[in-house]
């Protein structure tokens, strides 16, 4: 079974969500620090599509993109819900092929983590200078790997969610010489009077600062900032689980 297919209806239904609620909530000063005023927004691996439709609901004209198809369906009914217009298409972000052009592009939740291969993300990055309009912004944050190789190990095993509608429990572990933390997850939900199981294999790659940067650097996408915190926008640090970056087109 691919990610997501089965694990798409515990995300939506779990914390997940305030991922980016909470990362919705920050952008705004995000955008004045740099004097952005964003029309035309691209989320890409936008999931069940929290993200889109807070920025939606806020007058911009967004599409996202994700590879998994259980994920835009959710989407597609969560923008639905909320009576906004947001155009949800099923790509890989490898593979990005849009003839719009973007003020603002994001990528958040460690999406980019799941490019397990270091040519796909310099890909990925170049597919994003693509579509971006010469004063765009670029916005993602990515797992370091002190957050997979240390954060994530802490527990052999641990229990995610506990209700009375579902269970879900995570067992990580880390692979030192290819830099890649495997998360086994196996939920149940109820479906009617059934209770439903799933069982998924997730991997992310840490990457390292130098690597991203290099990356960026070969698409031809300027840093303008890294931090640890997007809350306190500091600088990271050794033991920083995740960083921010903030990049424009350098052309």
């Amino acid at each position: 079974m691919g990610i997501y297919r089965g694990f798409a209806r515990l995300y939506a239904r779990g914390p997940y969500p305030e991922y980016s609620r909470g990362v919705a909530e920050l952008l705004p000063r995000v955008l004045e620090r740099f004097g952005a005023r964003p029309k035309r927004v691209l989320d890409l691996a936008c999931g069940e599509g929290t993200f889109a439709v807070e920025l939606a609901r806020r007058g911009c004209r967004v599409i996202g993109v994700d590879l998994s198809p259980e994920m835009l369906e959710l989407a597609r009914k969560r923008a639905k819900e909320a009576g906004v217009e947001v155009c949800f298409i099923h790509q890989d972000m490898r593979e990005l092929r849009l003839d719009e052009r973007f003020d603002l592009v994001t990528c958040w939740y460690d999406s980019l983590n799941y490019l397990l291969e270091y040519e796909d993300l310099k890909k990925t990055f170049a597919n994003v200078a693509e579509v971006l309009t010469p004063h765009g912004l670029f916005i993602f944050d990515m797992n370091t790997r002190y957050g997979l190789a240390v954060g994530w190990q802490r527990h052999p095993a641990y229990v995610q969610q506990d209700t009375e509608e579902l269970f879900e429990v995570h067992r990580p572990s880390y692979d030192y010489e290819r830099d890649i933390a495997t998360l086994k997850i196996t939920g149940f939900f109820r479906e009617g009077g059934v209770w439903r199981r799933i069982d998924e294999v997730h991997r992310e790659r840490g990457y390292a600062l130098g690597e991203i940067r290099d990356a960026l650097k070969q698409a031809e996408l300027e840093e303008l900032a890294c931090w640890g915190s997007l809350r306190e926008m500091t600088e990271p640090r050794a033991d920083s689980p995740r960083v921010w970056f903030v990049v424009c087109r350098a052309r």
